[in-house]
């Protein structure tokens, strides 16, 4: 299992949400806190329009690049799938 956390969480899910989860546990797995991030760094970048119409959802902390963590995010998580699940893709 591979379990990821925004440090400041919102949308109603609490910062420490996610560590009461990892702590209780039992099975091996992989814990990841994002730090400067939101419950919606989550989401991929938001267009323009979209960002327009829904800054909410959009708007990160300062110094947090979206787009840099989603490859980083993205890349950690195809790796996991891969080395668990077995390559199933080009």
């Amino acid at each position: 299992m591979q379990l990821w956390a925004s440090e400041f969480g919102g949308d109603s899910v609490e910062p420490h949400s996610a560590d009461i989860v990892d702590g209780n546990l039992t099975s091996a797995h992989e814990y990841h806190l994002v730090p400067n991030a939101g419950h919606f760094a989550f989401l991929a970048p938001c267009p323009a329009a979209l960002a327009a119409r829904a800054p909410a959802i959009c708007t990160d902390a300062a110094g947090f690049d979206r787009v840099a963590f989603h490859r980083q995010f993205d890349a950690a998580v195809l790796a996991f799938f891969q080395a668990n699940l077995g390559k199933t893709a080009p």
